[in-house]
């Protein structure tokens, strides 16, 4: 006997999205438990994240690791664009917005391999966004084993993707703001119980497992007074203004790589050797960013140095991200956030001492420039409360978000995930052998 729709709605579809949850958390701890694997392998006796191991290699191994990570992971992609010909599209953001939900299982996990090379050699983009494609196949592969209606399979999708969002960034309330305002643009009131539980489950099941704390921990921020409100204002407006030229460089990235009459491997090794290079240098350049924005929080390096670390990053992330590498640029762009507020709060200060602290414009910075970079000021104000746990600084986090969206708007150009293909984790490696054809 068939269950009715009031009975699947209330009991059976609950159910699924715990069940995307726990699915989903645990997709995303076998991703780093892979990449912890590799980072300790590379690190031999020392431990550390990838800029520690970085700092601990010879400048020439530095430069040469992310050449062949990229060299690996573009063969990968070749290879399994070969094997994915005529196989249906895989990006979530195409599944949940016109798709029919369904997600390619092979294509999710060759890209995942893929983006696992990148990572683990040190290059310059985002581990996150393969994390968040692993979930939504979850949700995709239970959206598969019941009948149920278009609707409740895009939006068990939608529950992986919550899910994989809030357990990679330790952020439950903003994976649901990012599926409602980044993914649907739009606020569905029947699917925001689905949702939140999924993302609570995922947090819960990542919690019980290995403990769940904000991803930063800025030093102790008290709640500014009227004149350092003023000057966060001025700073979200500045990087408002700058955030589309962040955009137009990781596109002008993929054109120049995508003209290049180079096969795949060739051509990611290429930009692995762009970031490999500058990481001779600045072993800051190797992974996503997040430890030097968590030193940027607790610390105030000279300026000159925060703008030489910023334009080298950019640099690293667009030939990264332009060679095909797959993975997003989410994390990349909160460090070019952190770089932009630590710079203009230092300029500020220089015209008024003690204006603003550094670890203040540092946070407001990165709010300021994903919402401006991602048009989504909501999801800029509760993921950086989530990730800092710095509530005293709520109102002027979220004026800059406001501000900086609101100039980014008006200036025009395209926003981050405004296309399928922007979002985290879901470079199509069959494009690259159609183009070739």
């Amino acid at each position: 006997m068939h269950a009715s729709p009031r009975h699947h709605r209330l009991i059976v579809f609950p159910l699924l999205a715990a069940g995307c949850g726990i699915a989903g958390a645990l997709l995303v701890l076998c991703f780093q438990l892979l990449l912890h694997a590799i980072e300790h392998v590379m690190a031999g006796h020392g431990g550390g994240g990838l800029v520690e191991i970085a700092s601990r290699l010879e400048p020439w191994q530095r430069a040469l690791a992310p050449i062949v990570g990229g060299l690996l992971a573009g063969t990968v992609l070749e290879q399994g664009g070969r094997l994915l010909r005529g196989a249906a599209a895989g990006d979530y953001l195409e599944a949940v917005r016109v798709g029919d939900g369904h997600l390619s299982l092979r294509r999710t996990l060759i890209n995942s391999l893929s983006s696992l090379c990148t990572v683990a050699s040190g290059g310059s983009i985002g581990r996150e966004g393969a994390m968040v494609a692993l979930s939504a196949q979850g949700g995709s592969l239970l959206a598969r084993w019941l009948p149920m209606t278009l609707p409740r399979r895009r939006r068990l999708v939608a529950c992986g993707i919550a899910a994989g969002w809030a357990a990679a960034y330790h952020a439950p309330l903003s994976a649901v703001i990012f599926v409602c305002e980044v993914v649907w643009r739009r606020l569905d009131w029947r699917s925001l119980p689905a949702l939140a539980l999924a993302a609570l489950t995922a947090s819960l099941t990542v919690d019980h497992l290995f403990g769940l704390s904000p991803l930063y921990q800025p030093p102790p921020l008290s709640a500014p007074g009227q004149l350092a409100l003023a000057g966060y204002c001025l700073l979200a407006l500045g990087l408002g203004a700058v955030s589309p030229l962040f955009l137009r460089l990781m596109e002008r990235g993929r054109h120049a790589f995508g003209r290049l009459p180079m096969r795949l491997p060739s051509r990611m090794a290429l930009g692995g050797a762009v970031a490999g290079g500058l990481a001779w240098f600045w072993p800051q350049m190797w992974g996503n960013g997040y430890s030097t924005v968590s030193w940027l929080l607790g610390h105030q390096p000279p300026w000159t140095l925060v703008l030489t670390l910023l334009l080298c990053k950019l640099a690293a992330t667009a030939a990264t991200s332009g060679s095909g590498a797959v993975g997003g640029i989410f994390t990349p762009m909160l460090f070019a956030g952190a770089a932009g507020g630590a710079l203009a709060g230092q300029w500020l200060n220089l015209a008024l001492p003690g204006w603003l602290p550094g670890g203040g414009a540092v946070l407001v910075g990165m709010a300021a420039f994903l919402a401006a970079t991602a048009r989504a000021p909501w999801l800029a104000v509760v993921m950086l409360m989530e990730l800092t746990g710095a509530y005293s600084m709520l109102l002027p986090v979220a004026l800059a978000a406001a501000l900086a969206a609101r100039v980014s708007r008006l200036l025009g150009g395209r926003a981050l995930y405004q296309d399928e293909e922007d979002a985290p984790g879901l470079r199509r490696p069959g494009r690259w052998w159609r183009r070739r054809r």
